[in-house]
């Protein structure tokens, strides 16, 4: 009986042992999925950036990629101040660090074409992929990385779970050994039971947490641009389906945190996305790309149909202020929106969508405007 309740002992305390390390696993992959979608959000403000300052020639469109260089720095260095144990893992962020160096330089260069007056210079580079296959080893390596912490956390949890299982099942045996230790059998096969659901619990939260907004429950920027890129690839494989994107930010939001505060602004953050999901249509899908910043993708929607939906957006976000403490906060939405033309790329569409948001906010916000 004392060799069995050793044995028993051990058992728990080495189940015990895993799942501690499965859980700190769980939260540094946790860590590690948020800075590589900063990053590749980053990337993708600073191509968008630099291609919407090549097509207008307008400098403004230099402010998501100076954020997106500033986002991009510091979340590589939070990346590569995570522990790892994995060689493999450190090789990938040390091409990444290499390959994000040759894409900052390769858009320092076109800018630096433009704002020289070479912008057909620039454009031959752009046209020639300069940019997009560094901007592509990127996100290769980000998926490499994720899919590589996933696979680590799963070997992790599939360890902790096969010795909880043993855990459980060698507790199960003693109580034939006799009715005193049936008490604690029924207790320490509760204790398993309940890390396991707490493990179970803990992968639904960071699928759930690695894919939404957490301000708003609406599909974060990472979850939206692959909706997107799937959406895309639907209507070039078939012409006769429609695709149209609208981009939509709040407008003076800056004003409003400033006079009203942080939480205010949340409190109005929250509240546009409410609005949005209630004035689309079932088949749309609105999510949060930035700060105040959305974006709904209009599947099988010209850009008639759509420009008639996001009206009805407009005047839904419009239509009554939020009351925030003693505060009552009216605001408005401007909606710039595109659609899918031959030939269109992810990027492409998006700037475009870009474009026509900027005329809605340059001609006096609280409107719609359609990409030409």
């Amino acid at each position: 009986m004392a060799v069995l309740l050793a044995g028993a002992s051990v058992s728990a305390m080495r189940s015990a042992k895993e799942r501690d390390l499965a859980e700190r696993w769980q939260i540094r992959t946790l860590e590690v999925l948020i800075e590589t979608d900063r990053l590749r959000s980053a990337s993708l403000a600073k191509l968008r950036g630099e291609r919407g300052f090549l097509i207008t020639d307008d400098r403004r469109f230099l402010e998501p990629y100076y954020q997106g260089m500033e986002q991009g720095a510091e979340s590589l260095a939070r990346l590569s101040a995570l522990p790892s144990q994995n060689s493999q893992q450190q090789q990938r962020i040390a091409t990444l660090k290499r390959d994000l160096a040759e894409f900052d330089a390769t858009m320092e260069e076109m800018i630096a074409l433009q704002r020289g007056g070479r912008k057909d210079e620039a454009i031959a580079r752009t046209r020639r992929g300069d940019g997009k296959t560094s901007l592509d080893r990127i996100l290769l390596t980000l998926d490499a990385i994720e899919h590589s912490e996933r696979g680590l956390l799963a070997e992790r949890s599939l360890k902790a779970k096969r010795l909880a299982v043993a855990n459980e099942r060698y507790q199960y045996a003693l109580t034939a050994i006799g009715f005193l230790l049936l008490v604690l059998t029924i207790l320490a096969t509760i204790y398993v039971r309940q890390a396991l659901d707490a493990e179970a619990d803990a992968r639904r939260e960071l699928q759930r947490s690695a894919s939404t907004d957490a301000l708003t429950g609406l599909p974060n920027r990472r979850s939206f641009i692959d909706a997107l890129g799937r959406s895309l690839d639907r209507a070039a494989s078939d012409p006769a389906r429609p695709l149209s994107l609208a981009i939509f930010d709040i407008d003076h939001f800056k004003q409003i945190n400033d006079r009203f505060g942080h939480p205010a602004g949340d409190e109005v953050i929250r509240e546009v996305a409410r609005r949005a999901s209630e004035s689309l249509r079932k088949r749309d899908l609105v999510g949060r790309i930035g700060g105040e910043e959305f974006a709904v993708i209009f599947p099988q929607a010209d850009l008639e149909t759509a420009a008639m939906v996001c009206e009805r957006l407009r005047l839904g976000i419009a239509h009554s202020p939020v009351v925030h403490g003693d505060a009552i906060i009216p605001f408005t939405a401007s909606v710039g929106v595109a659609d899918f033309q031959p030939g269109d790329d992810l990027d492409h569409l998006m700037a475009r969508a870009d474009a026509a948001l900027y005329e809605a906010k340059t001609g006096g916000r609280n409107q719609v405007r359609r990409a030409a």
